[in-house]
C-alpha cells in the first residue's frame, strides 16, 4: 500500500486513546453492490466494539448476509471559524478506522451481560438488572476488529499515522 506522506507505526495504545472518550461514530455495512451506512454510538474494550441496536432493521439484514463492517470515529478539536482564519483546508482533528467483522446477538443473558460489563461501564455507569420489557427490545452488535488505522493532525500538514495490531 502506498503512503502519502509516511508509513504508519504499530501504536495500539494511540488507536485506543483516540477512541477512549468518544461514544459515536459511522459504522458501515455492505450487502452485493449496496454500502450502507448508519451513525450510532458505541463502546470499546480489548479489540471489541459494542453497539445497542433495535430488534430489526437494515443493519442486522446486512450482518446476516455479510458480517464485514468498518467502523469510523472523527474527533475535531475547532470550531468553523478556525476554517474561516486559515488560508487552507486544515484543522486539528484524529480519527480512526477499524475493520472487522460484527455479528448480532440476540440471546436475553448475553444481552445483559454485555451491556452490563461492555456498554454500561464504558459510559461510567452501575451496572444494574435491566427490565425484560427492555431486554426483549434491545439487542448488541459485537465488532470483533480484525485491522485498525489512526491518523492525527494537531499542526496543518503535520500528520501522523498509526495502525492497530491485534
Amino acid at each position: 500500500m502506498k503512503y502519502r506522506i509516511k508509513p504508519p507505526e504499530i501504536n495500539n495504545g494511540e488507536c485506543e486513546r483516540i477512541i477512549q472518550g468518544s461514544y459515536h461514530g459511522v459504522l458501515s455495512f455492505s450487502n452485493e453492490n449496496e454500502p450502507y451506512a448508519v451513525p450510532i454510538n458505541h463502546a470499546y474494550n480489548d479489540g471489541k466494539f459494542y453497539f445497542h441496536c433495535a430488534v430489526g432493521g437494515k443493519k442486522i439484514d446486512f450482518i446476516q448476509t455479510n458480517p464485514s463492517v468498518v467502523f469510523t470515529i472523527m474527533k475535531y478539536y475547532g470550531t468553523p471559524e478556525d476554517f474561516k482564519n486559515r488560508n487552507n483546508c486544515h484543522g486539528k482533528w484524529e480519527s480512526v478506522i477499524a475493520y472487522g467483522n460484527a455479528r448480532y446477538v440476540e440471546d436475553e443473558q448475553e444481552i445483559q451481560e454485555l451491556l452490563n460489563n461492555k456498554f454500561l461501564p464504558y459510559y461510567g455507569k452501575e451496572k444494574r438488572e435491566i427490565p425484560r420489557k427492555s431486554l426483549m427490545e434491545t439487542r448488541v452488535i459485537v465488532m470483533e476488529v480484525t485491522k485498525m488505522t489512526a491518523r492525527r493532525e494537531l499542526e496543518a500538514k503535520q500528520t501522523e499515522f498509526y495502525e492497530w495490531e491485534k
